[in-house]
């Protein structure tokens, strides 16, 4: 099997196998900007920072916090339309996401944290991505650069028209992106560590799930228990 088949296979029936790998590159492509360059034509989008890449990843995993994330925006003043807001969580937890679709990301230095070295090697060696970073004098990396090709782009405009598994992550990331897409990775971190079971979860332990804490607060913004 040559490289464009098995990349083609990475995006069909062997999803389930790939999914982390998956789910990262449609971060990369979703929430990147165009990118071109005469030297590097392949470059297609360019996405910037690990940070934004854990949290984006966080709020993707744990549906029961993008919920709490939501609310905080109308509890906040910061969201115009509070119905469709509703609409949202509402069909959050009807689908029971919090609990089908949870994904647990042990919490770290810097909060949610999972180790993507072996995923952006794999996405890199497959075509999917390029990607960039410095050294500074102590050897420590910084400025990190991920850039998607025409391959990989090619690959999930494909993806999400024939692949249902793949389209949910395809809206899952619009949604997020339409609400906190503007945010940095270190602005998305603040945010997080707002939440108390998020910030007070132990270093290495599994982040703690907000269902009751969202449902209260859906109880306060909207006079009414949520399903």
């Amino acid at each position: 099997m040559n490289l464009h088949m098995k990349s083609e296979a990475l995006l069909d029936e062997d999803f389930d196998f790939y999914q982390s790998r998956i789910r990262i590159l449609l971060i990369l492509y979703f929430f990147s900007v165009p990118y071109q360059s005469k030297k590097h034509v392949n470059r297609k989008t360019l996405f910037e920072t690990e940070v934004r890449i854990q949290k984006i990843d966080f709020l993707i995993r744990n549906p029961d916090y993008l919920a709490y994330e939501m609310l905080s925006l109308v509890k906040e003043g910061g969201i115009d339309d509070k119905k469709e807001v509703k609409h949202i969580v509402d069909n959050i937890f009807l689908d029971k996401e919090p609990l089908i679709r949870k994904n647990e990301m042990e919490r770290f230095f810097f909060g949610a944290y999972e180790d993507l070295d072996d995923v952006i090697a794999f996405l890199k060696a497959f075509d999917f991505i390029e990607y960039e970073s410095g050294k500074n004098v102590a050897g420590q990396i910084f400025g990190k650069k991920y850039y998607v090709t025409s391959n990989g782009a090619e690959r999930i405009e494909k993806g999400v028209k024939e692949i249902s598994s793949i389209s949910w992550y395809e809206k899952r990331c619009k949604l997020i992106k339409k609400y906190f897409g503007e945010l940095s990775g270190s602005e998305l971190k603040v945010r997080q560590y707002q939440i108390e079971k998020y910030r007070d979860t132990p270093l290495n332990q599994y982040i703690e799930s907000v269902i009751d804490e969202t449902k209260k607060m859906y109880i306060d913004l909207y006079g009414e228990e949520l399903a």
